[in-house]
């Protein structure tokens, strides 16, 4: 039975990724219910998710403090009680700055407890590294396929019994798996696989975080999260308006933004398997390519008609849209392992969330500076060709020290 553990641990991910991550992303189904309860502007609703971003990347490092000093089941319980704690206020909240607390700043933290911080560090102990990265890959693809399943459900609750109602549910499924977080073994899942267990404790404790943040590579792997993060959310939340804007039609480009959102997970382990079986470099370069080539296909969809260049944009970028986060974490994991490793991939992880909230913000001004989509793109495909090149080299480094 003890083979199917690991496995069994990347359900636990996921679920938990689904529980928190999927529900803070649901946001975008309450936006124009929570615009007409409070009577507030667009921008002042959505900045609420904008904070749910930036925290998710700065509170990686208190994530990591958590998981190094109390272990695997502080954090669990710490981060799933945020994302209830954050649905609930939700459905009390009688001012817009009530959003703000509680889904940006808590559930920012709840959905930084719950996904690379905690999948890196507990699957990292189970897996070996020639199948780590496909084990990532299926962890971090709960944010898309959950989204499958949560868009839906909230937007029937919200119909059907509005948006308070719905915040009420969404914080029962996150609460019901705080018991069980609390009575699983986590001594003996914090232990590992007896291989790696056996090797861990004939080597050194890993890299301090010092030691660390003084090395090229870390900061190769934050500005890979950073530039990543620019680049897609720089492009991401106005593809939408683009599309009506040239003329098609709306049902249609939800369709085709739908298939996009279908595909990201299945990119992230395609590419991760890739990147698994000895072609780090490689599979990162090829991810980057198909985002860079995605975004030129969008920038020649000029009407109805274009539905070729639509189409590409929807294979190329969406299914590389999520890849890079588990090919991020591998290359992480396998170099920092140790009892440490919380805390520096925290720190590395405030690269994606400040890079997400400075790439919806910029690309917004950019978009209201020129009044067109050309500067965005620009700067999309730069920032990702930037980040290609930052985690090439760190991804050949790594295939070096691997032969």
């Amino acid at each position: 039975m003890s083979r199917f553990v690991p496995w069994a641990l990347v359900a636990l991910c996921f679920a938990l990724g689904v529980a928190s991550r999927s529900i803070s992303d649901s946001f975008v189904v309450f936006v124009p219910a929570l615009q007409s309860a409070f009577d507030a502007s667009r921008s002042a609703i959505t900045v609420v998710y904008s904070f749910a971003l930036l925290v998710g990347g700065t509170g990686a490092p208190l994530a990591g403090w958590i998981v190094d000093r109390f272990g695997l089941r502080a954090l669990t319980v710490i981060g799933m009680s945020a994302a209830a704690l954050a649905t609930a206020s939700a459905s009390l909240a009688t001012e817009v700055w009530h959003l703000y607390v509680g889904l940006g700043v808590v559930m920012g933290f709840g959905g930084a407890s719950l996904s690379g911080v905690l999948s890196s560090t507990l699957l990292g102990r189970w897996f070996p590294a020639q199948r780590l990265g496909v084990a990532l890959a299926v962890a971090w693809s709960a944010s898309g396929v959950g989204a499958m399943i949560m868009l839906p459900l909230a937007q029937h609750l919200i119909v059907t019994d509005g948006w308070r109602h719905a915040y009420i549910v969404l914080a029962v499924i996150s609460a019901a798996f705080i018991p069980l977080l609390v009575v699983l073994p986590w001594r003996r899942i914090e232990h590992g696989a007896p291989g790696h267990a056996r090797l861990r404790a004939s080597t050194s404790p890993g890299p301090t975080v010092g030691e660390a943040v003084r090395d090229w590579p870390f900061w190769a792997l934050t500005f890979s999260f950073g530039l990543t993060s620019v680049g897609i959310f720089s492009l991401v939340p106005q593809v939408m308006v683009y599309l009506l804007e040239r003329g098609l039609d709306g049902a249609y480009a939800a369709r085709a933004l739908a298939v996009a959102g279908f595909l990201t997970p299945l990119g992230m382990i395609g590419f991760s398997w890739l990147a698994d079986r000895g072609g780090r470099r490689l599979a990162a370069v090829l991810a980057y390519a198909c985002s860079i080539l995605g975004v030129g296909a969008l920038a020649l969809v000029r009407g109805p008609g274009d539905d070729v260049w639509l189409w590409l944009y929807v294979l190329l970028f969406g299914g590389s849209m999520g890849s890079r986060g588990p090919m991020i974490s591998t290359l992480a994991t396998l170099r920092y392992r140790g009892v440490h490793f919380g805390r520096i991939y925290g720190l590395i992880s405030i690269g994606m969330g400040l890079g997400g909230f400075l790439g919806a913000w910029i690309g917004g001004l950019l978009h209201d500076w020129t009044n067109g989509y050309a500067a965005v793109m620009i700067l999309a495909a730069g920032a990702l060709a930037l980040a290609a090149a930052s985690l090439g080299s760190e991804a050949s480094a790594r295939e070096r020290l691997s032969r």
